[in-house]
């Protein structure tokens, strides 16, 4: 368990007629807009607990992935493609 997960997606299409039996679409695709860090996996390596000593379940992003219960990976960084479709 980490942080809270934020995503935003978007897509634009605009169609336009290209005489009777074609038409041109184009396409503006936008993942994770708000670009905000979503981690994917945390180290689940955990050595025996100390006793006395409390332990938090929850993974942190202030320790290195080698530590247990670091963040080792994230879910992909904003992203924006653009396509062209041309149908008949």
């Amino acid at each position: 368990m980490g942080p809270a997960y934020t995503d935003f997606d978007m897509r634009i299409t605009r169609r336009f007629k290209m005489g009777d039996r074609a038409d041109l679409q184009l396409l503006a695709e936008g993942f994770n807009l708000a670009n905000h860090v979503n981690y994917a996996s945390v180290n689940n390596i955990v050595g025996p607990k100390v006793i006395g000593s409390t332990f938090n379940v929850h993974g942190t992003n202030t320790v290195s992935p080698s530590t247990p219960l670091g963040f080792t990976s994230a879910f992909p960084m904003r992203q924006l493609q653009l396509g062209i479709r041309i149908g008949f």
